[in-house]
């Protein structure tokens, strides 16, 4: 398989998934800079942005691989199940970051100074 052909195979995905990793770069950035101010809500916020993350770069990376894998001739079954596999692993990352970030939303309390 040709490079130029991998990457404009590719431009879909990587398009798709570029706001939502800005957007959770952003909110990470952010939190990491008021760790201060937001106290242990920061916490629970980087390791949610970090997931959310982690899960776009998961499912991205799962595009590659089938985008490869079809274009080598792969069976259309196998395809389907790995996918499924990558598909479950980067909705339950996303879960878990969501779960996070409404937990950072809750316990938002500033830092108690000494």
């Amino acid at each position: 398989m040709e490079s130029e052909t991998l990457l404009t195979s590719l431009l879909g995905p990587v398009l798709y998934a570029t706001p939502h990793l800005l957007l959770s770069t952003i909110g990470l950035v952010l939190c990491l800079m008021r760790r201060r101010t937001l106290g242990a809500a920061s916490i629970y916020a980087c390791a949610g942005f970090a997931l959310f993350i982690l899960g776009s770069l998961f499912g991205l990376g799962a595009h590659v691989w089938l985008i490869w894998m079809s274009q080598n001739g792969e069976a259309t079954s196998s395809l389907t199940l790995v996918m499924s596999v990558f598909s479950g692993v980067a909705t339950v990352l996303h879960a878990i970051a969501m779960g996070l970030v409404i937990a950072a939303i809750l316990i938002r309390r500033p830092a108690q100074t000494a």
